[in-house]
């Protein structure tokens, strides 16, 4: 899928205006993302191998009309004393191109240019997923918001316009030059990845397809519930204390499971500790955990990374929600005594 730079109906309020009800792309803004990243599709925790080319980097680049300066930024990095290996037919340096595996390729470089054909937000492509699997460093140019998709702060180099390019240079040999800095941008493959990194890879453990259908059949549901007599979610003894029944399923799931939780104790951290227990007791295995590399499974104990209401954009979910503390969060539970909450564990 390209980005809405090549393809403008894919903008998502160009969409909505054109009446469509569900958006999927690949920005995470969208109603169903689908993204280019999977643990099925890529072995991302294959452990790194000897960097064997005298080039620091390699590209496989054969679009030569971008809509951004990615041609450009790969010269004045050569022009920097960055040697690469260009083996697209844009800049072809050196012969292979399309008989050549790129992902054993990319395994004898320690940098990679994961070069993007649009600067768009959350337009990741298999350029950057390839170099992390082959633990080649990526050199990346393109998405803005680049390291909401890395996999530990340090694990790639970021050049957002011809104006950081001296600087990336300078980035790019030194670590070149310095064994034990280079290897520390690769610790994530032994250490493992970021909660952040698995949050989000974790969510292709269920398909595009099934989250659409959970999408659809979940507007349905608050649709007829809206219609239907108020529920007693919550109670209040003849002493005044009151206790709420909340909602929770777990992020790629359908069914929701109930929770009770007092008022007097009603704060985040109580209401994560009521979820994990609640779960728990239920032998909850995560959806992702036949999906992910064995060695990044985790044991059977439950970890909450995110916790948020039904019905936000996993851009919103996984990045900018926040229920205001606890005071925010009791005011949004009396509010809404049926609170439907959604789970992502790590």
């Amino acid at each position: 899928m390209e980005s809405s730079a090549y393809f403008p109906e894919n903008d998502i309020v160009r969409a909505r205006s054109n009446g469509v009800g569900v958006v999927m792309t690949t920005s995470l803004s969208s109603d169903v993302p689908v993204g280019y990243f999977s643990w099925a599709e890529y072995k991302i925790m294959d452990a790194p191998k000897p960097k064997t080319k005298p080039a620091l980097g390699a590209a496989f680049i054969s679009n030569c009309g971008a809509h951004n300066d990615r041609l450009t930024i790969m010269r004045m990095l050569q022009n920097e004393g960055v040697q690469i290996d260009s083996y697209g037919s844009c800049e072809q340096n050196v012969l292979g191109g399309r008989a050549l595996n790129k992902l054993e390729t990319l395994r004898e470089y320690k940098f990679s240019l994961a070069f993007e054909n649009s600067n768009v937000e959350d337009y990741v492509t298999e350029k950057f997923f390839q170099s992390l699997v082959a633990g080649s460093v990526p050199i990346v140019t393109g998405p803005p918001n680049i390291y909401d998709f890395a996999p530990a702060s340090n694990s790639l180099v970021y050049i957002k316009d011809v104006s950081e390019v001296k600087a990336a240079a300078s980035r790019i040999k030194y670590l070149a030059e310095n064994e034990t800095a280079y290897n520390e941008t690769l610790q994530w493959k032994f250490n493992g990845p970021s909660d952040s990194f698995l949050a989000l890879v974790d969510m292709a453990a269920v398909h595009s397809s099934c989250r659409l259908c959970i999408f659809v059949a979940t507007k349905s549901r608050l649709k007829e519930e809206a219609a239907a007599p108020k529920r007693p979610c919550k109670c209040t003894s003849k002493s005044g204390s009151t206790l709420y029944h909340l909602y929770v399923r777990e992020r790629g799931r359908f069914e929701m499971e109930s929770v009770f939780i007092e008022g007097s104790k009603l704060s985040l951290a109580h209401l994560k500790q009521v979820v994990v227990d609640k779960f728990t007791a239920l032998k909850h295995v995560p959806i992702w955990k036949t999906e992910r590399p064995e060695v990044i499974r985790g044991n059977s104990d439950l970890r909450i990374y995110k916790i948020y209401p039904v019905g936000l954009t996993q851009r919103e979910a996984l990045y900018t929600w926040d229920f205001g503390g606890d005071k925010g969060l009791k005011a949004m539970v009396q509010k809404q005594p049926c609170l439907q909450l959604e789970v992502v564990f790590v």
